[in-house]
């Protein structure tokens, strides 16, 4: 199929936001955003459990077809969840075989909704391709039943797409033939974080993120406690909520810093690129990460980052973007600080923004997938 618009994609998610600013699975918008003016999307969400069960149409944004389908209700005993998933995937195939007019299947995880992509491909006799998200890998990797799974369906798909080089190393693990597996990386929406004003300083310093452990949120923030003795002036503004929280506000109160750090709490898409616009760095000391989507969108922004020099952010943080750090010394992560607002000149706002942009923006992003789309559909 020479014309993408021809092409029509039936898209598996593992998470879809329930409403409107429901961060859940807000990174699918941007996959959608990305292929929408070239591939003609059904997005198909089946769900474990909700308010209301049942199969629900809609136009998401008035933007992209969904069809939401609900298994059961929510507060049912735990020993039914394995039944349960075997509802979930028979109605899944239920209703993704009437999509019959469907040219290729693009499932989110290896596991659940690729297994699923698989039988539905089978019976409509069309190519699928799985992207897989999950980090760390190893949680399928090293699960007896998960890896079967997940060994079987990599195999049968006509592609798997990662979203880093470090991730592909994991799931080549699992024997899946190297030919078959593309890193695509994640799409920045490039049209939210855009760059922020040049030359200004706001003696400003953002943690973004779910604020689980492994993150580093209360790294960053005794790091930045350590700052305050040498760069008084500075703030310290923590986005997310998370199980760290409570540990978080502890310190603070503890150490009085309540004037120096700002909880921000749960925000947007739109929050958190208004956010990074009136920062001078990120601070990001996660010890795991399959790609690191707010590092990438702080540098669409054009914001530098001292970030974890683990798995795969690394890929794309270099001396013109940022410094990288052992996620785990929070010595490092304060010298990183210091590092950075020295030679915080030498970052070019809006060279960092626009090569990242180019990288993986909503565009190129959209071109690549159509690209796979297309070779696929043509075999």
């Amino acid at each position: 199929m020479n014309n993408p618009r021809h092409i029509k994609a039936l898209i598996l998610p593992e998470l879809f936001p329930d409403f409107e600013g429901n961060m859940k699975g807000v990174f699918i918008e941007d996959y959608l955003l990305a292929i929408h003016s070239n591939i003609d999307t059904q997005t198909l969400y089946i769900r474990l459990k909700g308010e209301q069960k049942g199969c629900f149409s809609e136009l998401y944004k008035n933007k992209f077809k969904l069809t939401r389908v609900v298994v059961c209700k929510r507060n049912l005993p735990k020993w039914t969840k394995p039944l349960l998933y075997l509802k979930w995937f028979w109605k899944g195939y239920q209703y993704g075989v009437t999509f019959k007019s469907t040219n290729i299947i693009h499932a989110h995880g290896l596991v659940l909704n690729g297994l699923l992509a698989y039988f539905i491909s089978k019976k409509l006799k069309i190519p699928f391709v799985v992207t897989e998200h999950t980090g760390p890998f190893s949680r399928i990797a090293q699960h007896p039943i998960l890896s079967k799974i997940a060994r079987f369906v990599g195999k049968k798909a006509n592609k798997v797409l990662v979203v880093s080089e470090h991730q592909k190393q994991e799931v080549l693990k699992l024997n899946i033939p190297e030919n078959k597996i593309i890193v695509t990386y994640n799409p920045v929406n490039d049209i939210v974080f855009k760059p922020k004003p040049e030359n200004i300083l706001f003696n400003k310093i953002a943690f973004v993120s779910r604020l689980d452990e492994f993150k580093g949120g209360l790294r960053t923030l005794k790091a930045f406690h350590q700052l305050l003795s040498t760069h008084p002036d500075y703030e310290l503004k923590i986005v997310g909520e998370g199980e760290e929280k409570v540990a978080i506000e502890k310190y603070i109160e503890e150490n009085q810093l309540q004037n120096k750090v700002k909880m921000k709490g749960l925000l947007t898409k739109e929050e958190i690129a208004k956010t990074l616009k009136t920062v001078d760095f990120l601070v990001f000391p996660s010890r795991h990460e399959t790609f690191g989507l707010v590092v990438a969108e702080a540098l669409c922004c054009g914001v530098p980052v001292v970030c974890t020099n683990q798995t795969a952010p690394k890929e794309f943080v270099n001396e013109t973007n940022g410094i990288l750090v052992n996620p785990d010394d929070i010595n490092a992560i304060y010298e990183g600080m210091l590092q950075m607002i020295k030679g915080y000149n030498q970052y070019n706002s809006s060279n960092i923004s626009e090569k990242t942009a180019k990288q993986f923006g909503i565009t190129t992003f959209g071109n690549k997938l159509t690209a796979i789309y297309q070779e696929l559909c043509a075999e």
